[in-house]
């Protein structure tokens, strides 16, 4: 397929459509309206955490317009059948996505991008699977473009959220979870909430439970004597002794928390975390901090065919909880693929809060 109207007046709609669901959670976009331009790339920014596309548009009076694109992380965007070479600058593309609320900014959160030649690349799948759609996307990734899902036995391999696991991690993230029982002083934190006040646009770290929640991907590696835990979108390396049935009085503090588990009579992965900074910002959910007193319990339970766990996590944290929040959910296996190191370029995480030009 060859365009045949690039850079000609630039067509613009606005349509209600079936939301795009991805693992972008902040309310800046409309996700039940999506916007099509035409251009010319102007720059490809394939950097974490987010990789970034200015597009130049060329409106009915000759004026030109750069929209910033929004899109996934390399690693992602990679499952998804990228490359650092897919788009390039001078490339002409069609571009479809979510809008900014700000009609003034020409931002949008890339549903999926049209190259010249008609090769069409998507930022996720385009509707989130059912529960009896799982077993056919396993089925796909053994095809020969994708690698194959191999069952785990002891918990190791490459994990992901389930995406019909009901666990909607977008409060840990991006809005406070105001159904849980708060404390006067993260009610007082909560009272001053600004989703742009989210460490992670610094490239800072906010640790557990988050860590465990993103909707990145988690590699877990089996030893003798302990797993480690690390994300996809994170160099925080987390472990879990086996051979320790009690923490140890001297403990570094640490984002990660210091982990004890074991296995237990069910086959499942019990896990016990304390050892965490005080006032961490951020660091139980999005509002509000975490102390020292944070406390976490883990139970993962594999399936019987090795390729999805259960997950329970209870939080305690009595100066900013009343009581303790439990959350449920599951992952799935996914092709156990090498991860890239994750370099976090400050400038790529904060581009969307952006108010020059180019917005």
């Amino acid at each position: 397929m060859k365009f045949t109207s690039f850079l000609l007046p630039v067509c613009i709609f606005i349509l209600n459509v079936t939301p795009v669901h991805s693992h972008h959670g902040r309310s800046n976009f409309i996700y039940d309206e999506t916007v099509t331009i035409e251009g010319k790339v102007i720059k490809m920014n394939w950097r974490n955490p987010h990789v970034y596309l200015d597009v130049q548009t060329t409106k009915v009076n000759k004026q030109t317009e750069v929209w910033l694109i929004e899109s996934g992380t390399p690693v992602a965007l990679k499952r998804q059948g990228w490359s650092k070479e897919s788009i390039k600058t001078g490339d002409n593309v069609v571009v479809v996505g979510n809008p900014n609320r700000d009609p003034e900014k020409h931002h949008m959160l890339l549903d999926h991008v049209i190259r010249e030649d008609g090769e069409t690349f998507y930022l996720s799948h385009r509707l989130r699977p059912t529960s009896d759609e799982i077993p056919a996307l396993l089925q796909e990734s053994t095809s020969a473009n994708q690698p194959a899902v191999t069952p785990s036995r002891d918990f190791s391999g490459i994990w992901g959220r389930n995406p019909t696991s009901g666990v909607d991690t977008g409060y840990a993230f991006f809005k406070p979870p105001m159904h849980w029982s708060f404390t006067p002083l993260a009610e007082a934190q909560l009272a001053q909430f600004n989703e742009l006040d989210n460490p992670w646009f610094d490239c800072m770290e906010r640790g557990l439970p988050l860590l465990s929640l993103y909707p990145y991907y988690l590699r877990w590696t089996r030893f003798e004597d302990r797993i480690e835990i690390i994300s996809q979108q994170s160099n925080l390396v987390r472990t879990l002794y086996l051979n320790q049935s009690t923490h140890p009085e001297q403990i570094e503090l640490s984002h990660a928390g210091h982990s004890i588990a074991h296995i237990d009579d069910d086959g499942s992965l019990v896990v016990d975390t304390i050892g965490f900074p005080d006032f961490a910002k951020w660091g139980l959910a999005a509002g509000v901090d975490a102390s020292g007193q944070k406390w976490l319990r883990e139970r993962y339970t594999l399936s019987e065919d090795g390729l999805s766990m259960a997950v329970s996590i209870t939080i305690e944290d009595p100066v900013y909880l009343t009581e303790p929040v439990t959350i449920n959910g599951s992952d799935r296996k996914v092709a156990d693929d090498p991860f890239e190191p994750y370099e976090c370029d400050i400038e790529a995480s904060r581009r969307h809060l952006n108010k020059g030009s180019q917005l």
